[in-house]
């Protein structure tokens, strides 16, 4: 039924198959399988996704999933036109090449508390692509397009790195969220909740390395080599995520919100939040709160 619906172009190297996938027709339950783990990203339109254990979901431009191997999507594409078709953009990785990232990972930074270590393709994982992993993408795109004699070189790189940082953020989302079970067995997630905690007043390495039991260098490089991220850009993406929500839900003035958000001087937390979010807290206050 898939191939009677959407219009498929296939990019393959021996490590990887790139599918565009183009469809200009309302159509529903649309099944597609691959025999390899797979990267979905929306390029333009809208999808309704449907995946085993997953609640259904709109699947938008800039959102990516990893779906498992052998695992059915079925798909519903509720605005898919002729003159504004729907496209996707699905990477199926090959096993091998999979591992190979994996086992690397797991010889030179392995997993704090954690005896599986590194995976990726074993488990549904819906993200929101961030500014790395878009550009990943873009590149690849352009890699397998092109004429290049030395496309798998090029290729196989990207697709490297993209594993990596794809894991990084699935990390990310289990470890450092909050709301999850994690705090007790990891201590990654344990310092994540402590910073969370504690957002309002100044935070140290040093006591965030004791806080994980680990020297300040190697609770520095795991952090990083876990998360994608050094612990002070997480501890400001925090910050900003508490200042955008004082900012929808509370009329204080901007000099209050700075300081429960940590940050003791204004000018730096105006600068952060508008780097952070593309405009100044003023602008994001004015959008968000009705008239």
């Amino acid at each position: 039924m898939e191939q009677e619906v959407e219009n498929r172009t296939a990019y393959t190297i021996d490590s990887a198959e790139l599918n565009i996938y183009e469809t200009q027709h309302v159509a529903e339950k649309v099944e597609l399988t691959f025999t390899n783990p797979v990267l979905a990203s929306m390029i333009r339109g809208k999808k309704v996704m449907h995946l085993p254990g997953t609640p259904s979901f709109d699947f938008l431009p800039g959102e990516s999933v990893i779906v498992p191997s052998d695992e059915t999507m079925c798909i519903d594409f509720p605005e898919a036109q002729i003159l504004n078709p729907t496209q996707c953009l699905a990477l199926a990785i090959a096993p091998d090449k999979v591992r190979q990232v994996t086992d690397t990972l797991n010889d030179r930074a392995p997993l704090v508390d954690s005896a599986q270590g590194w995976q990726f393709g074993q488990h549904n994982f819906f993200l929101t692509n961030d500014e790395p992993i878009h550009q990943l993408i873009g590149r690849l795109i352009y890699i397998f397009t092109e004429n290049n004699r030395a496309k798998e070189v090029f290729a196989n790189l990207v697709i490297q790195e993209l594993v990596v940082r794809l894991m990084q953020t699935q990390a990310r989302a289990l470890l450092l969220n909050p709301k999850t079970s994690f705090a007790n067995v990891n201590r990654l997630a344990h310092v994540a909740q402590y910073i969370n905690k504690h957002l309002s007043r100044s935070l140290h390495i040093k006591e965030l390395a004791d806080e994980a039991c680990m020297s300040e260098p190697n609770f520095y490089r795991t952090f990083k080599n876990t998360f994608g991220m050094t612990p002070v850009d997480y501890i400001n993406q925090q910050r900003i995520s508490l200042a955008s929500q004082l900012l929808r839900t509370t009329n204080r003035c901007l000099a209050d919100i700075s300081i429960e958000c940590g940050f003791n001087n204004l000018t730096y937390f105006m600068k952060l939040f508008r780097r952070e979010i593309g405009i100044s807290p003023t602008q994001y206050r004015k959008q968000i709160m009705p008239a």
